[in-house]
């Protein structure tokens, strides 16, 4: 292994002893999860070449979920696509109508994120980069813009909310032209979701309708289609923390929510959608819960149907619902080899602990947790990471007293 950055391994094992999942350079620690991994990236070529696709992923707190949401993620923006992500949580749903909807909308917006934006905030270059576009061709054709632009965009005004995603795009364009900064901002505004008041932005740009929770996936749909005329393959769509859904009390809230994911998945597997993808992440309840999970209504539970051929150690990840399996043992032995090269900088011989304490620390964690240290990765990692800290501030400590202490 070569020498590592010091500020690349810093930020990592800051993310990682935290408990959360770093945002850069995750290759550092990737260990297993082949099967998956390749299931998902044939996804992302699926919608690059302008298919659609759905894909839930479950687990155990801890088994890796979001981890595997950063990789798809990481993934989608390498191959080109414009990748945007989210958390659900009390202010953040698929169906609300008091502004949870419209919350998720412009994180998700926010979050767009491409190969010369990776930390999101691509809006604006996918939009400028539609209306240059447009001014030059308008120019080749002797045509005003805005003409060009409702041109370009004749066929969004079929669909619901089109004819004022054209009108944003217009002002946009004419704010760009006459270099008005506010015009530009009010727009980006409308995109993103943000106006809540139906008036204000009739006031502001002359449209009819805002996002709110009637037009949530019809929103994203057209942002779908836009970035698509704007020379990019598509829009993947990573949403976390499903099992905020499961958790809510209110059956019909429940249920609405439920219906949103249905017409995601009826649409994304019916082909009704072109280049545009979604990766649901969630604990195994918020699918196969028959009172309040998906599994709660027949429509849902009969598409994302397990294979019942696969039992007796045989596994299938290529379904809609993707089930992480326990890392293995030569897997989790790998993991932590790669968290002792990381905390020493890449350099060998700035190694806390050998190999054999690094064995006796494994061993002393899996007869402490049993099947859990393996089924919880994030458990295991800030195991190490607080022992090596330990260690590297007090180096006259025992390592075997330490890792004998391990409870």
């Amino acid at each position: 292994m070569n020498q590592l950055s010091i500020m690349q391994c810093d930020q990592v094992l800051k993310s990682l002893r935290a408990g959360v999942v770093p945002a850069d350079d995750i290759d550092l620690i990737q260990v297993g999860r082949v099967g998956e991994q390749a299931t998902l990236a044939k996804d992302i070529l699926h919608i690059a070449k302008g298919g659609s696709s759905v894909r839930f992923v479950t687990g155990d707190y801890g088994s890796g979920k979001t981890f595997i949401g950063e990789l798809t993620r990481q993934h989608g923006i390498k191959q080109g696509l414009v990748v945007a992500t989210a958390a659900l949580s009390p202010d953040k749903r698929l169906q609300a109508k008091t502004g949870e909807t419209r919350n998720l909308y412009s994180a998700l917006v926010r979050s767009f994120s491409t190969k010369a934006r990776p930390n999101g905030t691509a809006l604006v270059n996918i939009v400028e980069r539609f209306i240059l576009t447009t001014l030059r061709e308008a120019y080749v054709n002797n045509v005003t813009p805005e003409a060009h632009v409702a041109h370009r965009l004749r066929d969004f005004e079929e669909l619901a909310g089109g004819f004022d995603f054209v009108k944003v795009i217009q002002c946009y364009c004419q704010g760009l032209e006459n270099q008005d900064d506010e015009l530009k901002s009010t727009a980006l505004r409308w995109l993103r979701g943000e106006f809540t008041n139906l008036s204000d932005a009739k006031t502001a740009l002359g449209v009819r309708s805002i996002i709110d929770y009637r037009n949530f996936f019809s929103g994203l749909k057209m942002l779908c289609q836009f970035v698509r005329m704007a020379g990019y393959p598509g829009l993947l769509i990573c949403l976390d923390e499903m099992v905020a859904l499961h958790e809510l009390n209110h059956k019909q809230t429940r249920i609405n929510n439920f219906n949103e994911i249905l017409n995601i998945v009826n649409d994304c597997l019916q082909g009704q959608v072109h280049g545009m993808g979604f990766v649901f992440l969630g604990t195994s309840e918020f699918v196969y819960d028959d009172k309040k999970g998906l599994y709660s209504m027949p429509a849902l539970k009969s598409r994302l149907a397990f294979n019942r051929l696969a039992t007796n150690g045989l596994t299938d990840v290529s379904g809609p619902v993707i089930e992480l399996q326990p890392l293995k043992e030569v897997e989790m032995d790998e993991l932590l080899h790669k968290l002792r090269h990381v905390q020493a900088y890449g350099i060998a011989k700035n190694y806390l602990i050998d190999d054999m304490a690094l064995w006796q620390f494994m061993l002393q964690c899996r007869a402490n947790h049993g099947q859990q240290y393996f089924l919880n990765p994030r458990l295991a990692i800030k195991t190490l990471l607080d022992l090596l800290a330990v260690i590297e501030q007090n180096p006259n400590a025992k390592v075997a007293e330490l890792i004998a202490g391990i409870s």
